[in-house]
């Protein structure tokens, strides 16, 4: 898996699939505070994410 606010490996993997899984973060320039806050706020989500074999993108805003 494969955590990052640039688009481009969102369209690779929508293009051509997993591997990797993208969670791609929607939420600018940010802290890192910020971004450890909306990983552990959306830890539940990643978990599904991660076990859904069809999924390849997960798109957090």
């Amino acid at each position: 898996m494969l955590v990052t606010q640039d688009a481009d490996f969102a369209e690779l993997a929508a293009h051509y699939g997993p591997p990797p899984k993208v969670v791609w973060l929607r939420i600018g320039n940010s802290s890192t505070k910020l971004v450890e806050a909306k990983l552990r706020y959306n830890a539940r989500l990643i978990e599904e994410f991660v076990a859904d074999g069809d999924l390849y993108v997960l798109t957090i805003t």
